[in-house]
């Protein structure tokens, strides 16, 4: 049986990994939004201004004219943008044993591989006159978070699998 599914009746049942997703997406989306509006307010951006800057994808320099409705656009966007993150962790995990025994080190590469596409490719591509960018302790906090993006990701989806390791963190 695949991880994201249950068994009733011999039918299989997606809610688990539904369950699951929503999960990951709150807690990593949470954590990844909390550290972007605090570092952007210590460096004198308003977090509404930061949510903003997530709905611009869609409204481009509309979206800072636009107010709390713009604010709540980009955060709505921030949670989906997280969702298909943490589906695309949770669909390799359910067919990936590996993914799924390992965790912490899958968790540790899937958040260092986000960050190196938000950071190197998508960032880059809608804000080009800001990212890239390597500004010592934000980089590397920026790094830190995205790792532990990624690991929320994986303990909830390995976790679901009932396969989660008792290695250590590093296995």
């Amino acid at each position: 049986m695949n991880a994201n599914t249950q068994t009733s009746g011999g039918v299989r049942q997606p809610t688990d990994f539904f369950r699951r997703l929503l999960l990951a997406t709150v807690l990593a989306g949470t954590l990844d939004i909390t550290y972007a509006c605090v570092v952007s307010y210590l460096r004198g951006r308003m977090p509404l201004t930061v949510l903003q800057s997530v709905a611009s994808g869609w409204l481009g320099a509309a979206a800072y004219a636009g107010g709390v409705g713009t604010a709540l656009l980009g955060l709505a966007t921030h949670y989906g943008i997280m969702s298909v993150m943490a589906a695309t962790f949770g669909l390799a995990a359910a067919r990936i044993a590996r993914l799924r025994q390992r965790p912490w080190s899958s968790g540790l590469l899937y958040g260092t591989g986000l960050y190196a596409v938000m950071y190197g490719i998508v960032l880059p591509l809608r804000f080009p006159a800001i990212f890239p960018r390597l500004n010592g302790w934000i980089t590397v906090s920026d790094i830190i978070v995205h790792v532990g993006v990624g690991l929320i990701i994986a303990r909830v989806f390995c976790a679901a699998a009932g396969e989660e390791s008792r290695r250590t963190p590093l296995d």
